[in-house]
Parts: structure tokens; sequence; C-alpha cells
């Protein structure tokens, strides 16, 4: 019998929290600008834009391969700067029967930069079958791409 896990990991974070999370929560779809060798489209095929129970269709390479995934926005909460994803059509669910995503922008601090500021992204999943790992290598891809996103935020004061 199959139990839900989670595995979670977070980094420092050099661009102030609401700028961080207001990339994630509105404006997604530049991941293609910033990291064209990640992805190939991103484009929502159910509901409003950025808001609960729409989904966006990611279509990304991860290691050699070429992946598409059709992603729900579960919980959006702009108070607490979190987002919350599932996958729910795609090819990472031919290894996991649940594999949920969140991310959160911490302000940790008063200190002007946000200095003790940092970002977490926790993934809930489920494997298949015994035979799967956990999915550290897709945390590590998510933490790489989002320091990349907070070094463009951090250069780019608008």
């Amino acid at each position: 019998m199959s139990q839900t896990d989670s595995i979670w990991a977070k980094f420092p974070l050099k661009s102030p929290p609401d700028k961080f999370y207001g990339f994630y929560r509105n404006h997604v779809g530049d991941l293609i600008d910033l990291f064209p060798q990640y992805f190939s489209s991103i484009q929502f095929v159910e509901g409003e834009k950025y808001s609960p129970d729409s989904v966006i269709q990611f279509n990304y390479r991860f290691g050699s391969q070429l992946l598409s995934a059709n992603i729900k926005i579960r919980a959006v909460d702009d108070v607490k700067k979190s987002l919350v994803y599932k996958v729910i059509e795609g090819d990472i669910l031919k290894h996991y029967k649940v594999f949920e995503l969140r991310i959160e922008a911490v302000n940790g601090g008063i200190s002007k930069g946000g200095g003790g500021s940092f970002a977490k992204w926790t993934i809930v999943f489920e494997k298949a079958n015994e035979n799967v790992a956990a999915p550290q290598d897709y945390l590590e891809w998510f933490v790489e791409v989002s320091k990349g996103v907070d070094a463009y935020l951090s250069k780019n004061k608008n």
C-alpha cells in the first residue's frame, strides 16, 4: 500500500519576497524567456489566469527528456505568499500517483535587501510503485530554476 510523502528545500532570497512571489503568481509564463533551455511552452488551457482551478500546460526539458505536464493551480495565498500546484496530467504521473508542489516566499527580516528571507519548495508525492525514487531530482531542478529567477529579479529592479 502506497502513502504520500513529502520533501522540501529552501534557499535564501536576494530579491524581495513580494517580488519573487509575484513572479510565480503573475508571470510564470516568463520562464520561457528566462530559461529557454528548460521550457519550450507554457500556456493556460483552462480557467482564468493565475486563479485556483486554472490549468497550465508546461512543455519542458528535464535532463535529456522532453516532457509535458498539465498543472492545476490548487491554492493562491497572497498574504502568506504561497502557491500550490497539482500535476493532473503528464509524464511525471507515470512515476507518481500524486505530485503536488508548493512554493512559498517568506520574509525573514526587516533589513534592506530582504536579509533572512527565503523561498521554500515542497513536493508532496505518492510513488506509483516501490521501485520509484523520491523526486529529489525534481526538487533540485525547481530550486535551480528559482535561484535563477531570484538572481534575475535582484538585478532588475523594475
